[in-house]
């Protein structure tokens, strides 16, 4: 509930609460409320960072503006910048500072992410060829070989296991339990390994998913068995999340992500264009090339609608 400092420009933003009172104000927002809230301030502080300017209130129009921007290039949908939109709001509100989300610029700003989105999903399809020349690719944009082989097992996972980027690696610490586990790894035996995937979006009644993958002997370049075992031997932490660094971190999503940009960039490719979800829409439109009937892939990829069909790109290259 505690936002950033204000500006000396600005009145006041402290809250001369009694503890109460607090206890009141802080029982009037929900659990996840607050997570979500706590996670768009995350966003709106890196994102200063990056721009090397001030994270303070009350935030600027044309700050708020190039924020929705950073956030559509990224990927995220119209919905969900209005999400992180709104918690801005509400810390303004808060702190009873003039609210400059709802000015003009930056209503339409937002507008013009719906209408952009209407024109249909940008986002095209890692394919096996493509997964191929980013596993080399990161020979030459990631310098540290552990580094290497950690981002090669994610790569490799998110496609073979149809996944989600964010069931991988989380974007906040607040959903640092939400992705997979080290202990929800098992090696069955030198051909498989079981993955227990315990937090999706579309898991039935809270369920946990288990995922079975088989070695690749054929292309071992590919294989998601070796590079887990490969992975393990090198990062032997026995609990937290699947995808730690040596210093025992999390792997961020963010860093992923930005991993993945320079590698699709080296390779010659739009990286607007190839984001995380690019792996599970690879996965989606190679399936179908090798002749996998709708109702499979489906299942591998854990749809519970035909939402699949707006995963099958096979327009988006040549056969």
């Amino acid at each position: 509930m505690v936002g950033p400092t204000a500006n000396n420009s600005t009145r006041s933003s402290t809250l001369y609460l009694s503890q109460s009172s607090l206890q009141l104000l802080k029982a009037s927002v929900s659990t996840s409320t607050k997570q979500l809230y706590l996670r768009s301030y995350t966003l709106l502080h890196k994102f200063c960072a990056k721009q090397n300017v001030p994270f303070s209130l009350p935030f600027t129009e044309v700050l708020i503006c190039n924020f929705i921007g950073d956030l559509f290039q990224q990927g995220y949908s119209p919905s969900t910048i209005t999400s992180h939109v709104s918690a801005i709001s509400y810390l303004h509100k808060l702190f009873n500072l003039p609210d400059p989300t709802h000015s003009f610029i930056v209503r339409k700003t937002i507008k013009g992410t719906h209408n952009l989105a209407k024109s249909g999903d940008i986002r095209l399809p890692i394919t096996k060829s493509i997964l191929i020349k980013l596993l080399s690719a990161l020979h030459h944009t990631v310098q540290e070989a552990d580094t290497r082989v950690l981002l090669s097992t994610i790569f490799l996972l998110a496609f073979h296991a149809f996944m989600r980027l964010g069931e991988l690696v989380a974007r906040s610490s607040v959903y640092n339990t939400k992705v997979i586990q080290r202990q929800d790894l098992l090696f069955l035996d030198d051909n498989s390994v079981q993955l227990i995937l315990r937090h999706s979006k579309n898991m039935k009644d809270g369920q946990p998913i288990v995922l079975t993958l088989a070695a690749n002997y054929f292309n071992p370049q590919l294989c998601p068995v070796r590079a887990l075992k490969t992975f393990t031997s090198l990062y032997q932490h026995k609990s937290g999340p699947l995808f730690t660094f040596k210093s025992g971190h999390p792997v961020s999503h963010s860093f992923v992500a930005a991993q993945l940009k320079h590698a699709i960039e080296f390779i010659g490719l739009d990286s607007s264009k190839y984001l995380g979800h690019s792996f599970r829409i690879g996965a989606a439109t190679e399936a179908t090339k090798n002749g996998l009937p709708e109702n499979v892939i489906q299942q591998l990829g854990r749809w519970q609608s035909n939402a699949i069909r707006r995963y099958i790109r096979i327009n988006a290259f040549r056969l």
